[in-house]
């Protein structure tokens, strides 16, 4: 078991049929998070936000800008609190319970807690609301939660669910009745709805006495790795606490960490631009028979339980609170602490993840990839065993009891994906062809790939995947080591190109730029003391003998990220003014034709270095209603691309079939 926390499957009790009825037909008393003078059931919690003094105000305004009748502006209003409303059904919880242990137990699948942190944060429920803040990295997400609560008996979490899954028939219905409220994925050109969802939300966080969950991200992570957080749920649920309405809000982040993501597969299409399937109930019921197999476990990991009110250390007075607390609105100031709330818990998230035997074989198996050759089984676990010591020794929580039990357990996970071949040696399986129709092509949101392209890029992407998550952890010490290469710096100097490369690359590794000048001393004491690269009183330059295997990792841990970024440079400096789509299109199609790392034909990568340049002033960018266009500015990009160029390391890869690392799909079976 990992060194900081101590993990426990809650699934174990129940793999029996009657574990599995007696368990979701008991009887449950769940610990509230808040104490009310009133019980609000979710009717309650409709009426009190329909007819509050706040959505009044807003029929009042709309009515006289518009002519339409108050009435009828009402009745508007209680579609759309209809349309967002959760519901509690304790009968459909307790059978979508069984029929979702029944499958979890079809796929072998384990939810792995720690649990002195969880009841640490339900040890602090009962004085005020509790926001429950996940990672987004798989549907099953959603309902991870609710189960674990359920588990606990905390009362059940009332989720913020998109659209998509509302107008799923009869499984819309069922996830409202299970505590899920619907959210539309924008508010542009419908005031009257924004109006109500924000009074529905913040009705919700005030009289409900159960957590509120929902993902910062907004939408799935497909790279698996953090993304900006969105800001636009965060303001609503801490609302009441700026109005003076509530004395504080809990927000609680929480890490999910799988071994095998569910989506893998289409994530690596998606990330190439192949438009994500439309989500239907007919779709997730041909999903669920085909789930047959092992798909590992999932590991939960609980951050601290925060107090806003500690945390922001005051709130601002404003001229807001002039007016009657239901008609106050944020200020300024205030949206800023909320950027800064998110933007916190998304690196406490990152904080609390857990590196799985999953993520340690796909590091292995990457610099086993790029070196070009397949290790053998016991080399493996020599392999495994040293990025474990590397991660916690950068403060990694590593999940690992018995390194050659669990890696014999993720090889089956990972079955379809990464093998041992003949002569156990780990290989990855190259991807069955797709066919690329032209109905298809017309829906390809990059460049059209070429069959053999997505043939072996596909797998490695997925390889990818699981480095990702892994990277936050690497990343500092990586630039710190990248840019020494490339001759002696003084700290100075080191310091100035770790903060404009940490800039660039904000958007593929999330972090706070406030606390970068501590992250870069944490990760120069690192590199200093494992002899990555050596001081003196003038100069820090490349170190010796001892640092080679750990330089060699740093390295190639950053080199996709930094070749997406002089690729889109490239690009950009050629064209000088170029909408978003196509850009793209260019920088993959680039991609494909170069010895690049396949990873560099993510869309997802593309669009984040894109975004970093904007950040760093080297692109404007014009949004429009239906485009973004970026516009070049010459000297900027030119600063830019002279810096990422002169610390690119240099690595000659060939990431085709040729690659002894890559075994033919066709080969596999005989095996």
């Amino acid at each position: 078991m990992c060194e900081k926390s101590k993990f426990k499957d809650i699934l174990e009790p129940r793999k029996t049929e009657s574990g599995i009825f007696s368990f979701m037909s008991k009887a449950w008393y769940p610990k509230r998070t808040q104490t009310l003078d009133k019980i609000y059931s979710p009717q309650d919690i409709k009426d009190a936000a329909a007819s509050s003094l706040f959505m009044e105000a807003i029929i009042e305004a709309e009515s006289s800008k518009s002519g339409v009748s108050k009435e009828k502006l009402r009745r508007e209003v209680l579609q759309y609190i209809n349309e967002i409303g959760m519901e509690k059904k304790m009968h459909v919880i307790r059978w979508i319970g069984i029929l979702s242990l029944k499958v979890a137990f079809k796929m072998n699948i384990g939810i792995y807690v720690n649990e002195p942190a969880v009841l640490k944060v339900k040890s602090t429920m009962g004085n005020n609301p509790v926001l429950f803040l996940p990672t987004h990295r798989s549907y099953a997400d959603f309902c991870i939660l609710t189960y674990l609560c359920y588990h606990y008996d905390i009362e059940l979490p009332a989720v913020a669910a998109g659209m998509d899954f509302y107008s799923m028939f009869i499984m819309g219905q069922l996830m409202r009745e299970t505590c899920a409220f619907y959210i539309r994925r924008t508010l542009t050109g419908a005031p009257l709805y924004a109006a109500t969802l924000k009074q529905y939300v913040r009705s919700l966080v005030a009289k409900h006495a159960a957590p509120v969950e929902f993902f910062l991200e907004g939408t799935r992570s497909r790279s698996n790795k953090s993304l900006p957080p969105k800001y636009g749920m965060l303001s609503m649920t801490l609302m009441p606490l700026f109005a003076r309405e509530l004395s504080d809000i809990t927000v609680v982040p929480v890490n999910i960490s799988y071994d095998r993501l569910m989506e893998q597969n289409p994530y690596a299409y998606e990330l190439l631009g192949v438009p994500k399937p439309k989500e239907t109930t007919k779709g997730l019921l041909k999903w669920i028979t085909t789930l047959n197999g092992h798909f590992g476990n999932m590991y939960i990991n609980f951050g601290e339980p925060m107090s806003v009110r500690d945390y922001l250390k005051w709130t601002p007075y404003t001229d807001e609170r002039l007016k009657p607390s239901e008609l106050q609105t944020l200020s300024p100031q205030q949206f800023s602490q909320v950027q800064d709330v998110a933007d916190y818990v998304v690196t406490q998230q990152q904080a609390n993840s857990v590196a799985t035997i999953s993520n340690l074989l796909a590091l292995v198996l990457m610099e086993s990839l790029m070196n070009q050759r397949a290790l053998p089984y016991d080399e493996v676990i020599v392999e495994v065993d040293r990025m474990i010591k590397v991660l916690r020794s950068l403060g990694a929580t590593v999940f690992e009891d018995d390194v050659r039990k669990n890696v014999d357990r993720v090889l089956v996970v990972q079955a379809k994906s990464w093998k041992l071949d003949k002569d156990r040696r780990l290989r990855i399986i190259s991807s069955e062809p797709i066919d690329v129709t032209d109905e298809l092509k017309k829906k390809m949101k990059g460049h059209t790939l070429k069959a053999e392209t997505m043939v072996n890029a596909i797998p490695i992407i997925q390889v990818q995947m699981y480095v990702n998550p892994m990277l936050h952890y690497l990343v500092p010490s990586a630039l710190i080591c990248v840019i020494v290469q490339r001759g002696p710096h003084t700290y100075d100097d080191l310091a100035r190109h770790y903060k404009e490369l940490r800039k660039l690359l904000r958007h593929e590794f999330f972090h706070i730029e406030k606390t970068e000048e501590q992250t870069f001393q944490v990760a120069y004491d690192y590199c200093v003391r494992n002899d990555v690269v050596r001081s003196d009183s003038e100069k820090v330059t490349m170190g010796g003998l001892e640092g080679v295997r750990l330089r060699s990792l740093l390295q190639r841990a950053v080199w996709p990220a930094l070749s997406s970024l002089l690729l889109c440079s490239d690009v950009m400096t050629e064209l000088k003014s170029c909408e978003h789509n196509r850009a793209l299109k260019l920088v993959q199609e680039r991609a494909e034709s170069g010895p690049y790392h396949p990873y560099c034909l993510s869309l997802d990568s593309a669009t984040h270095c894109l975004q970093g340049f904007v950040l760093a002033g080297a692109l404007t960018r014009d949004k429009q209603a239906k485009s973004t266009n970026y516009n070049l500015v010459p000297a900027v990009m030119a600063e830019c691309r002279s810096l990422v160029r002169s610390v690119l390391p240099s690595f000659t890869v060939d990431f085709s079939s040729r690659n002894a690392v890559m075994l033919d799909y066709r080969t596999k079976s005989h095996l």
